[in-house]
């Protein structure tokens, strides 16, 4: 059972953040939707009590590649029946942003979305919508094309028709990182994810989640009304803000962990220091506990499906770490951020960039309650709900 709450939008912006509470034992692992409906990933954190983080990423996260291709190579027969229908793969160009020109991807299950300007639209000559986003009408559309369809074959007319207009429109290669995945292939210059070196936060205040784990509860206290109530709400904002502010500053690495130890120490009198520039007045709300941490992050082209099944082995990682040390069940957290320019976001949901193309997630794993936290936050050109 899960129970998806949407947070009161911040009266300044109109970015979204939907928290979803979740068992960890439940067939239906809705934890896991939020990590395998998100195609396009780029940085990953984990934070753990449990060491040695580092290898199992190295394990679970593979290779993703940089090629220059046409987009008619995208529609070749052989391309698709070896890299589309067989196995999963996920593409993303790099020559335009999504905010200033046309923008072509592939989302893992077959589907070729291109994000394009009105005069490319208009050359092109496929149908497509116009897009949600920017809001002046006509001002972009998106075309779709299943690649996996019974009709992309070179023996009917729609795909006689498609390849035409990519051949009439789209002359030049473009530059495409590309990640596939559960098989091997070969012949393109092969990029392994880059590993940041593991760090630890020792004796750092960690927000406690077991409060906000009953939501019935929480809606109990909030009044009449639908909801949850202003407590809880502002309760599980600030344990999203303690989780990216960890994970980006473990991020920036050298001196931004340093300066991380300084501002979360529970040990009283170690965050302050004598250089006047690095007092800083944020302090981790109650209830909190203390507690060392290991980070580690990853960025490449990573893949969903990698993602969930490294989430699930680190869980697994930090229970057997506890239980050879017979220590107390600790939290497992996670921080995926998702593509800027990625012309979608969850289950194929219209994104677009307007001033930071925010789609990123963060989980808190907590094996004590067997409960599952996840914050989704979407900017305000990203048409998930």
């Amino acid at each position: 059972m899960s129970s998806h709450i949407p947070l009161p939008k911040d009266k300044h912006s109109k970015s979204k953040l939907y928290v979803t509470l979740s068992s960890l034992s439940s067939k239906k692992r809705e934890h896991t939707k939020c990590i395998e409906t998100h195609p396009f990933n780029y940085r990953l954190t984990i934070l753990s009590t449990a060491p040695t983080l580092l290898p199992l990423l190295k394990s679970h996260l593979g290779s993703y590649y940089r090629v220059s291709m046409k987009l008619t190579d995208l529609i070749n027969p052989d391309f698709i029946a070896t890299y589309i229908k067989q196995n999963s793969l996920v593409a993303l160009s790099l020559d335009n942003r999504l905010d200033t020109g046309d923008v072509f991807a592939v989302d893992g299950n077959g589907i070729l979305v291109l994000s394009l300007c009105k005069d490319t639209y208009e050359e092109l000559g496929l149908v497509g919508d116009a897009a949600q986003f920017p809001l002046e009408r006509g001002a972009r559309h998106i075309v779709r094309v299943d690649l996996r369809s019974d009709v992309m074959v070179p023996e009917k007319k729609y795909y006689q028709r498609v390849k035409k207009c990519f051949e009439r429109t789209f002359t030049r290669e473009v530059r495409f990182v590309i990640g596939w995945y559960d098989s091997e292939t070969g012949g393109a210059l092969n990029f392994d994810p880059t590993f940041d070196e593991e760090h630890q936060l020792r004796d750092v205040w960690v927000p406690d989640v077991c409060d906000l784990q009953d939501v019935q509860e929480a809606r109990n206290t909030a009044g009449s009304g639908s909801g949850v109530s202003d407590v809880w709400t502002e309760r599980a904002t600030d344990v999203f803000e303690w989780i990216g502010m960890v994970s980006s500053a473990e991020a920036g690495a050298g001196a931004g962990a340093g300066v991380l130890q300084r501002i979360l120490s529970a040990n009283d009198g170690s965050s302050s220091s004598s250089n006047e520039q690095d007092i800083c007045t944020y302090s981790v709300s109650e209830p909190r506990k203390s507690l060392t941490l290991n980070s580690v992050s990853v960025s490449g082209l990573l893949s969903a499906k990698a993602i969930s099944r490294l989430s699930a082995a680190a869980l697994h990682h930090l229970a057997g770490q506890q239980q050879q040390e017979q220590q107390a069940s600790s939290p497992l957290f996670l921080c995926v951020w998702g593509h800027e320019d990625a012309p979608v976001s969850w289950s194929a949901s219209e994104h677009g960039f307007l001033t930071s193309g925010e789609n990123m997630y963060a989980q808190v794993y907590d094996p004590n309650t067997d409960k599952c936290m996840t914050f989704q936050a979407c900017g305000p050109w990203d048409s998930h709900s």
